[in-house]
């Protein structure tokens, strides 16, 4: 059954993606962590996830398991650009966990509601937020600071201490906000397809990457010992890697993007636990008190609307609608006619 980017979601549809999308995240957050310090290559590591990823859906398309789009030029160029964002967004997301802790990657996860709210009103014609919503995203953006303050790689390296980790913010805030673009904007036969365009077209660009980082040098590989714990964290990875693309796509297809980024901040609390309970690099208690606070926030917003000079009129054919389904036959329309993020210029 295709799949249908415009239909209204069900409350159903919503807290099944939601719980689907935060049980692949936790996981990955720590699978991630635990498979880096086995296997001290995170671009390898990334072009390993992608790799299976694209073999398997790919293999599931031909053995007619799942259902998707063929690989085609009209649809594949939206898909280089948020895929040149992804690969640098995994591989940063990788590099960081590989220097800090995992409480300084979410803390400033928890800062992404704040810029993507302002994109969902410029791009998708959504209401700012309220004022309970507003008060939502500075408490936990209060919490962060918090927390920055008094976390030990911060006060001995100070700001350099969080170079990959502001440019790994910087990419996550584009990914939500184009991301959702993909789902919604871009008519897909079902969400299995930006799934295999995304992996499929990252292998290269995390391969060059690898290149770049020394990962393939002979000392490097040298050093690594794949044993069988090694091997069973890399497989895992690359298992759950599958699992959070699409139910990442899928949560982004029902909720606006400043709510899936809020979404992915309250699912980190899980993550926190198992990470005390594993790691003795985590914060201390007052830094998890911090980002206690920051969760607490979390809970109190509230999803913005479509502005009211935004709400679908009686005319179909109005020319303020922000985005617009590619027909069934892509190939027939012309640049001009491909979808806009926005009639708002960014």
């Amino acid at each position: 059954m295709p799949f249908d980017g415009d239909r209204a979601p069900t409350n159903m549809q919503i807290t099944s993606a939601v719980i689907a999308y935060c049980f692949c995240s936790g996981g990955m957050l720590i699978i991630n962590k635990l498979a880096v310090h086995h296997i001290p290559l995170p671009a390898l590591l990334t072009v390993c996830q992608f790799a299976s990823a694209s073999v398997v859906v790919f293999g599931c398309k031909l053995l007619g398991i799942l259902e998707m789009d063929n690989f085609e030029w009209a649809r594949a160029k939206y898909f280089l650009i948020y895929v040149a964002f992804f690969t640098i967004g995994t591989y940063t997301n990788m590099k960081v966990l590989s220097l800090a802790n995992v409480e300084t990657v979410i803390v400033f996860r928890s800062c992404t509601p704040l810029a993507v709210s302002i994109f969902d009103y410029l791009c998708y014609q959504r209401a700012m937020p309220n004022l309970r919503s507003c008060v939502s995203l500075l408490l936990i953006s209060a919490g962060a600071v918090g927390y920055i303050i008094t976390d030990r790689e911060f006060q001995v390296n100070g700001f350099a201490a969080y170079f990959w980790v502001s440019i790994w913010w910087v990419v996550l805030v584009f990914q939500l906000t184009y991301g959702k673009f993909l789902v919604g904007g871009l008519q897909h036969v079902s969400l299995w397809t930006p799934v295999l365009y995304t992996n499929t077209f990252s292998v290269i660009p995390a391969l060059a990457i690898a290149l770049l980082a020394g990962e393939v040098s002979d000392y490097r590989l040298a050093a690594v010992s794949l044993d069988s714990r090694a091997i069973g964290w890399l497989l895992l990875s690359c298992a759950i890697g599958i699992g959070i693309s699409w139910a990442g796509f899928w949560c982004q297809s029902v909720v606006t993007a400043t709510t899936y980024s809020v979404v992915g901040v309250m699912n980190k609390m899980l993550t926190v636990t198992v990470n005390v309970l594993i790691w003795d690099k985590h914060a201390s208690a007052y830094g998890i008190g911090c980002l206690c606070f920051c969760l607490v926030g979390g809970s109190l917003y509230q999803q913005s609307p479509l502005r009211e000079d935004a709400k679908p009129s009686e005319s179909l054919d109005s020319e303020e609608t922000a985005l617009k389904p590619l027909s069934d036959d892509c190939e027939k329309f012309s640049d001009d006619d491909l979808p806009r993020l926005s009639t708002t210029k960014m």
